[in-house]
């Protein structure tokens, strides 16, 4: 079954059940692979797209793509991200595999979240 190991790139329908982390968002989130975490048995690192919420300042402009589950304009957004339980990607009920982004959305999106800024930095 395609996307039951999340790779960098990967497009995933998420339920907040699926994350370790609380979520204020109770619905689905779109959400796409940033980390694959190989030597983490448990998680991948996903970063959430958001339609409602954005910080223009700080996110990633997405456009509707309904090819690949994007049926909104929207935003990437570093503010969300989350691990990903391993045990459920894939899983059409709670991680469902939606596509893997295509160039130069990819490359934008990971350039995105490999800029945000760090703790302590």
């Amino acid at each position: 079954m395609p996307g039951k190991v999340a790779e960098l790139g990967d497009l995933y329908n998420v339920a907040p059940e699926a994350t370790l982390e609380r979520d204020a968002k109770t619905t689905f989130r779109r959400m796409v692979c940033v980390a694959e975490r190989p030597q983490d048995v448990y998680v991948w690192t996903a970063m959430a797209r958001t339609t409602s919420a954005p910080d223009e300042t700080i996110d990633l402009p997405s456009s509707e793509q309904t090819e690949f589950g994007l049926t909104a304009p929207g935003w990437w957004s570093y503010r969300f991200i989350r691990s990903v339980k391993k045990r459920w990607t894939g899983d059409p009920s709670l991680c469902a595999y939606l596509a893997t982004l295509p160039e130069p959305m990819k490359s934008q999106v990971l350039a995105h979240y490999r800029g945000r800024p760090k703790p302590g930095r």
